[in-house]
């Protein structure tokens, strides 16, 4: 979802664009590391118990759902 008006965003675009390719890398993992932690943290909030292996299971599964089918989710998270 994104509630920024299309200007706005393009010209977050713009200015990121002008990064070097470092910045940016180091950034986009920044980001991607705070999204998993933030997953992470609200699956924990919903189910206070969980445990490690089923912690990762649930981010696996709902971060992958729309790339595998729930078969093939439930088998490669049977492997965890």
């Amino acid at each position: 979802m994104r509630d920024t008006p299309e200007e706005i965003y393009d010209k977050q675009i713009e200015i990121f664009m002008e990064k070097p390719v470092k910045e940016r890398f180091f950034l986009n993992l920044d980001l991607t590391e705070f999204i998993i932690e933030m997953t992470k943290k609200r699956i924990k909030a919903k189910n206070p118990d969980i445990s490690v292996r089923n912690l990762k299971i649930a981010f696996f599964k709902e971060f992958y759902t729309e790339d595998f089918s729930e078969n093939e989710l439930n088998e490669i998270a049977s492997h965890f």
